[in-house]
């Protein structure tokens, strides 16, 4: 069974997704750590695209996706924390709008989730990476939120960020994604929307059970 989570920064999709993962047993995808990592190689190649896009075929990471967890490699050094700088966070929405590393991207998450159960999150998964997905999710709340979210998320992990920089930054990839002409961020018309505003972290992901449940038992019988 294929489950696609779509949504904009900062809307809770990995942890929403961790959670469902862990519950139902399925692996989780992350696809915003592959188009991490590749900006990671950007950065490292001092933000040559051109040089990025010679080496899309022989780029040397390597994922791992488990229940709950996502790891990165470039060789053999692990890089998951280096993903997370805020040198990548400022460019991974400029590199995630490259033609050539969407369609790499693209086939990347359709390799690993051959033959599985899986929960993915990501933008453009439920319109263009899996259109036929089992089921579809759009995830969202208000910017203020998400902003508050994603700070204290950087708090905890002991960041130095104000709240102001956090939201101008969720702003600006809400901008620069949802206008882009390649996958730019949208719902899928046959998306289930979900806006966490005023919801608790508990119910929506009872909310998104609900659903798989309904459909395993449809389809195979109920998830155990």
């Amino acid at each position: 069974m294929i489950i696609v989570i779509d949504g904009p920064a900062g809307a809770g999709k990995s942890t929403t997704a961790k959670e469902v993962a862990r519950r139902t047993g399925f692996d989780y995808v992350d696809s915003g750590a592959m188009y991490r990592g590749f900006t990671y190689l950007y950065l490292q190649y001092d933000q040559d695209r051109t040089r990025l896009i010679e080496i899309l075929d022989n780029h040397g990471l390597r994922f791992e996706f488990h229940v709950t967890e996502a790891r990165v490699f470039h060789g053999e050094t692990d890089i998951t924390d280096d993903i997370r700088s805020d040198s990548v966070n400022s460019r991974v929405s400029e590199v995630a709008a490259m033609e050539e590393v969407r369609n790499t991207v693209r086939q990347l998450l359709r390799d690993v989730s051959e033959d599985s159960d899986v929960v993915l999150e990501g933008r453009d998964l439920g319109t263009v990476v899996f259109p036929d997905a089992d089921l579809k999710f759009f995830l969202t709340a208000d910017p203020g939120a998400r902003a508050r979210r994603r700070y204290d998320e950087r708090i905890r992990k002991g960041e130095q960020v104000s709240l102001e920089q956090v939201r101008e930054n969720v702003e600006t990839r809400d901008r620069i994604d949802s206008t882009r002409d390649i996958a730019p961020l949208k719902k899928a018309d046959d998306a289930v929307e979900i806006d966490s505003t005023s919801l608790t972290f508990e119910e929506q992901v009872t909310r998104i059970l609900k659903y798989i449940r309904n459909r395993s038992t449809a389809a195979q019988g109920s998830i155990s």
